[in-house]
C-alpha cells in the first residue's frame, strides 16, 4: 500500500510555466545558445522539483523520528523509548536507502558513507568512540514518493524545553525553510515553553503543521487537541492540529490496509503539508522561473529585431556591426573590477557588515547585560538553569536577526545593481534564499554552579560548619570565664541563655557561609556567560566576514555570467547579419525567416507566461 504520490501534477503547480519553459529550451537550442538552454532547463526543474525543506521540531520523546519513518514510509530514524535523537538527520529522496554521515569541520569537513542500520549510533545519545569527530549531521536518501519532488525533511533533537540549544539553532535556521512540522504528542496539552517555542517559530517560518502522535496510547487524545486548538487561538496562533498515530501507520503499510492507514490519520497530514508547504513552494519556484524566462526572451528579442532590421536595410548592418561592437565594448567594461556596479557592490556589502556587527555586539551587549542583572539575585542552581536558557534563546534570536538582515540585503543590493544596468539590458532574475546559519548551541558550555557533593554531605557540610561556629562562639565566652572563679565558670558553661548566644554566633558564621556559597554561584554564572558570549561574537565575526564574502561573490559571478550572455547575444546577430548578407539575397531571405519565426515563437512564449502569471 502507498499513499497518493504528493508529485508535480497540473492541478497543483503551474502547468502552463513547465510548458513554456519546454518551450523556450527548445527555442534557444534551434538558435544555438547552449547557455540560455541550460539556463531554462535548470529552471524547468527547480519548477518540477522544487527544494523544500520542512523541519520536524518538538521535546525529547515526542515521536519525532516515528513521525518521520510514517511519512517517508521507511523505518530510517532510529526509535527507541530509552534513546534520544541527538544530532540533525536530513532525509532526502533517493534510488535506495542509505545513507551518509557528515563531521563538522574548520576547513573540508569529512564525510563518509554508512549503513543505514549504523545511523542509530550516529544520531543518538548512546556512548560512542570518545574518538569519533563530532558529527554535523546524518543524511538519509530514501525512494520515497513524498521525497521524489525534491522535499527534504529535517529530523531535529530533542529541545528539552524549548529554549536553549538545539531549539536555539532550530529557530535561527527557520526563517530559510519552507515549513516546520511541530511534534507534541497526544498524551498531554501544550505546556508554557511549547507555545511560547510556536510564537517564536511562527514569526520566522509561516508555514506551521502542528501534529498529535500516540494517538492510539491516548484515549482522551480528541480533550487534549481541543485544549491545545484553545491554546493556539488565544495566542492568535492558526495552526492546525493533525491527530496521527505512527503504530497504526506502520501497521497499515505492513498488512497494506487502506482503512487503517485513514485511521492513523496520515493521509490528512500529507495533505496539510501538499496545502500548507509544498504548493506554496512549488508555486514560488513557478514564479522565478517565469520571471528568468521573460528576462531572458526581452534580452534576445532585442539583438534579433537588431539583427532583422540589418537585414531589411544593407546600410542598417553597418549599425548593427557599430552597435556590437559599442555594446561589446560597454559590456567587456561592465565585467571588469572597476565598474560602477562592482563598486557599489562593494560599498554596499562593506556598509552592511559594519552595520550588522555593530547591532549583533550590541544586541548581544544587551543581553549580558540583561542577565547580568538577574545574576545579582541568582540564589540557586534551578534559577540558573533557567537563566542559561533565556541567555541561549536571546543570542540565538541575535545571531538569526544576522543572518536574515544578510539575506535581506543581499536582495536589496541585487534590485539595485539591476537598475544600474538596466540601461545595458543586464536583468535577471531573483536568486533564491540560501543559509549556511551558525548553529550557537555547540558553544555552550554547561557547568554547575553548585559544588560537587552528595545531598548527605552537603547537610554533613553545613551542619558541621554551624557546629564549629557555636562551638567557637562557647569557646569565646569559656575564654573569658577563665578569669571567672570556678563556680562561675560552671555557671557560664551550662547556662542555657549563654549557650543560646554561642549558637547565634554559629548561626552567624552559617549565614556567611551560604552568603560566600550563593557569591561563588553567582562568579561562575557570570564566568559561564561570558565565555559563552566572547566564543558567539569570536565565531560569528569570522561566520560573517564568510558570508559577506559569498554574497559579493555570488552577486559578482551572477551578473558577469549575465553580462557575457548579453555579450554573445550581440556578438551572435552581428555575425549571423554579416554571414547572411555574405551569401547574397537567398542566405538574407533563409536568415530573415528564421528570425521572423523566432520572435514569433518567443512573443507567443512569452505571452504564455504572462497568461500563467
Amino acid at each position: 500500500m502507498t499513499d497518493t504520490p504528493v508529485t508535480a501534477s497540473p492541478d497543483r503547480i503551474d502547468a502552463l510555466v513547465d510548458t513554456a519553459l519546454g518551450q523556450l529550451s527548445g527555442e534557444f537550442g534551434a538558435m544555438d545558445r547552449p547557455d540560455l538552454q541550460q539556463r531554462i532547463d535548470a529552471a524547468r526543474v527547480r519548477v518540477t522539483r522544487p527544494s523544500t525543506v520542512v523541519c520536524v521540531v518538538g521535546e525529547f520523546k515526542q515521536g519525532k523520528s516515528s513521525l518521520v519513518n510514517g511519512l517517508v514510509g521507511h523505518d530510517i530514524c532510529p526509535v527507541d523509548d530509552d534513546i534520544a535523537t541527538a544530532a540533525l538527520t536530513l532525509v532526502r529522496h533517493g534510488p535506495e536507502v542509505s545513507a551518509i554521515v557528515r563531521y563538522r569541520g574548520d576547513a573540508d569537513p569529512a564525510a563518509e558513507r554508512i549503513s543505514i542500520d549504523d545511523v542509530r549510533s550516529f544520531v543518538t545519545d548512546v556512548a560512542h568512540d570518545d574518538d569519533r569527530p563530532e558529527v554535523d549531521r546524518v543524511d538519509v536518501l530514501a525512494p520515497s514518493p513524498l521525497l521524489a519532488d525534491g522535499l527534504a525533511i529535517v529530523d531535529t533533537p530533542g529541545m528539552g524545553g524549548l529554549g536553549a540549544g538545539h531549539a536555539a539553532a532550530t529557530l535561527s535556521f527557520l526563517p530559510f525553510a519552507d515549513g516546520l512540522i511541530f511534534v507534541s504528542d497526544a498524551t498531554s496539552e501544550l505546556t508554557a515553553p511549547e507555545l511560547a517555542f510556536l510564537e517564536r517559530a511562527r514569526s520566522l517560518c509561516p508555514n506551521v503543521v502542528m501534529v498529535a502522535p500516540k494517538i492510539d496510547l491516548a484515549p482522551e487524545w480528541r480533550r487534549v487537541v481541543e485544549i491545545n486548538t484553545d491554546h493556539l487561538a488565544q495566542r492568535d496562533l492558526d495552526i492546525s492540529i493533525i491527530p496521527v498515530s505512527s503504530a497504526l501507520r506502520s501497521t497499515a503499510f505492513a498488512t497494506r490496509n487502506r482503512d487503517l492507514n485513514e485511521r492513523s490519520g496520515y493521509p490528512a497530514l500529507l495533505h496539510e503539508l501538499d496545502v500548507k508547504v509544498i504548493s506554496p513552494a512549488q508555486h514560488g519556484a513557478a514564479a522565478r522561473a517565469r520571471s528568468e524566462a521573460v528576462s531572458l526572451i526581452d534580452t534576445t528579442t532585442v539583438s534579433l529585431r537588431a539583427e532583422r532590421e540589418a537585414l531589411d536595410d544593407p546600410k542598417a548592418n553597418e549599425v548593427l556591426q557599430r552597435a556590437a561592437a559599442d555594446a561589446t565594448e560597454r559590456l567587456e567594461t561592465l565585467r571588469g573590477p572597476g565598474s560602477r556596479w562592482q563598486t557599489v557592490l562593494g560599498d554596499r556589502l562593506a556598509d552592511l557588515s559594519s552595520e550588522v556587527n555593530h547591532r549583533f555586539r550590541g544586541a548581544i551587549r544587551d543581553t549580558a547585560r540583561s542577565l547580568d542583572e538577574r545574576i545579582e539575585l541568582l540564589k540557586n542552581a534551578e534559577e540558573w538553569d533557567e537563566m542559561a536558557r533565556d541567555l541561549q534563546s536571546g543570542v540565538a534570536d541575535a545571531v538569526t536577526r544576522v543572518f536574515v538582515e544578510v539575506e535581506d540585503a543581499r536582495a536589496a543590493i541585487r534590485d539595485e545593481l539591476a537598475d544600474l544596468l538596466a540601461a545595458d539590458d543586464v536583468v535577471g532574475p531573483t536568486a533564491q534564499r540560501t543559509a549556511d546559519v551558525l548553529d550557537t548551541s555547540g558553544m555552550w558550555r554547561s557547568r554547575g554552579i553548585e559544588q560537587n557533593e552528595s545531598t548527605g554531605g552537603k547537610a554533613f557540610r553545613t551542619g558541621l560548619t554551624g557546629l564549629r561556629g557555636a562551638q567557637g562562639g562557647v569557646m569565646m565566652l569559656g575564654i573569658s570565664g577563665g578569669f571567672l572563679p570556678t563556680a562561675a565558670a560552671v555557671f557560664v558553661a551550662s547556662n542555657p541563655v549563654l549557650l543560646g548566644a554561642g549558637a547565634l554566633f554559629g548561626g552567624f558564621q552559617l549565614m556567611e557561609d551560604r552568603k560566600r556559597r550563593v557569591q561563588q554561584r553567582r562568579q561562575s554564572a557570570r564566568a559561564q556567560m561570558r565565555q559563552f558570549t566572547d566564543d558567539v561574537q569570536f565565531e560569528m565575526s569570522n561566520e560573517l566576514t564568510k558570508i559577506i564574502r559569498d554574497v559579493q561573490r555570488g552577486l559578482r559571478d551572477e551578473f558577469i555570467a549575465l553580462i557575457g550572455e548579453l555579450q554573445q547575444s550581440w556578438t551572435q546577430a552581428a555575425s549571423h547579419a554579416e554571414q547572411a548578407l555574405a551569401r547574397g539575397t537567398e542566405g538574407t531571405t533563409t536568415r530573415r525567416d528564421a528570425i521572423d519565426g523566432h520572435l514569433s515563437r518567443l512573443d507567443a512564449i512569452r505571452h504564455g507566461l504572462e497568461v500563467s502569471a
